[in-house]
């Protein structure tokens, strides 16, 4: 009986001490996690010829793959976006109208950013760090590869922010701008999106949510 007794507490050493080393390596070589969205806004900007629009919303999807290590960002494995064009609003609805055809919210009803690759710098303060993104942005059915600079910061809580400005051309996009009030108003091909997105553990978000 003894040996036994023994043999059970050898036993559950070996896999006590097993599972530390499992979980200092976790913390040592740095561990994959998925992540969701949390919370943030979308911000897309540009002018006309008689005054500057802006249109937001917070209806964003996200879903991240990110290895951290000792609460540092060491990689970014996967990283997208996706934001219905119908949320996208003004206080102007008779513009939003305009913008959500030109957009061609029928039948291509969201813009996708798809992530590809980076390279990630530490930035200004210890717990954020420049992301020089590529990916593969789509708008009204049209994809086209884009470098995008991100500003990733790592908060306390577990959650990460991305935050960034990207300026593009509507007719990159074969989008033409246009004209209202009888072709008094002209709406410029540039277009400024500015963007914060924060996003957390799945395993936090499962758990919040109970």
């Amino acid at each position: 009986m003894k040996t036994i007794n023994n043999f059970n507490e050898n036993g559950i050493r070996k896999i006590f001490l097993s599972f530390l080393f499992m979980l200092s390596s976790l913390v040592l070589f740095g561990q994959q996690q998925s992540y969701v969205y949390h919370s943030g806004e979308i911000e897309v900007s540009g002018y006309t010829n008689n005054y500057n629009w802006k249109m937001k919303t917070d209806s964003v999807e996200c879903n991240a793959l990110i290895t951290l290590q000792n609460r540092q960002l060491k990689a970014i494995n996967n990283l997208n976006f996706t934001v219905p064009v119908q949320k996208l609003s003004s206080p102007n609805t008779y513009m939003d109208r305009i913008a959500h055809r030109t957009l061609k919210s029928y039948p291509f009803d969201k813009i996708y950013f798809r992530y590809v690759t980076s390279e990630i710098q530490p930035w200004d303060d210890k717990d954020q760090y420049l992301v020089k993104a590529t990916g593969n942005l789509s708008i009204a059915g049209v994809t086209q590869a884009i470098n995008m600079d991100l500003i990733a910061t790592v908060i306390k809580d577990g959650t990460i922010t991305f935050s960034g400005t990207h300026k593009l051309k509507l007719s990159t996009y074969q989008v033409v701008p246009k004209k209202t009030l009888m072709g008094t108003l002209n709406t410029s091909d540039d277009v400024t999106v500015n963007f914060v997105v924060g996003v957390k553990p799945l395993m936090l978000s499962s758990a919040s949510d109970r």
